[in-house]
């Protein structure tokens, strides 16, 4: 009988391929947008032959769902859980954003392309909105029920525009690095509507 251990080994290297092939998307996607990238690109920048990506992913569209959960789930780790910690803890993931330009990129460019039903993305992203004014809902009522929110627009309005302004603010940053602070500027909205929000992070 063969060991199990051994058995292992073609696993490992299917998953290792895999995850390659996922960060070479990553960055293809972001240069080019999901519409203009080609399969044959992205095997390129692996090394691999059209048929061998193909074998890990069947098409496009399965590595781009692939590509966004991907992304998610690194955002999740960074997330806090408590809805107190949510604001800071936005800080923080903006920050960590700014190290890796091309996910910026990739997010821009995606979230754009996928307004129309067609892309394969709408459904992630109408999703993914949805979930992250709902998060952000959470935070700002749990503020306002402790008499700390200064605006008096509603928790999920606040919501609405804490997103508009950092998917803004991380778009004129693409195009000017130096000019625009993100997390910054994330910061000074925070401190105007609920300073004790960020009153505890320590990520600048």
């Amino acid at each position: 009988m063969t060991p199990r251990t051994g058995s292992r080994g073609p696993y490992a290297r299917t998953a290792r391929v895999r995850q390659e092939i996922i960060e070479a998307a990553m960055a293809v996607f972001a240069e080019a947008g999901y519409r203009a990238t080609t399969m044959k690109e992205i095997a390129r920048r692996v090394g691999l032959t059209d048929r061998a990506i193909v074998h890990h992913f069947p098409n496009k569209e399965e590595l781009l769902l692939s590509v966004l959960a991907a992304r998610e789930s690194e955002s999740e780790q960074l997330a806090p859980r408590s809805r107190g910690e949510a604001l800071a803890g936005m800080l923080a993931i903006a920050n960590d954003n700014m190290t890796r330009p091309g996910l910026v990129e990739l997010h821009s460019t995606l979230s754009a392309e996928a307004t129309s039903t067609e892309h394969p993305a709408h459904e992630h992203y109408t999703k993914r909105y949805m979930d992250f004014r709902e998060y952000l809902a959470g935070a700002f009522a749990e503020l306002k029920q402790h008499g700390e929110l200064r605006f008096s627009l509603e928790p999920d309005e606040l919501a609405s525009m804490l997103i508009a302004l950092w998917d803004g603010l991380q778009l004129q940053w693409l195009y000017d690095n130096d000019a625009v602070a993100v997390q910054k500027l994330l910061r000074g909205f925070l401190d105007m509507v609920a300073p004790a929000a960020v009153s505890q992070d320590v990520t600048s």
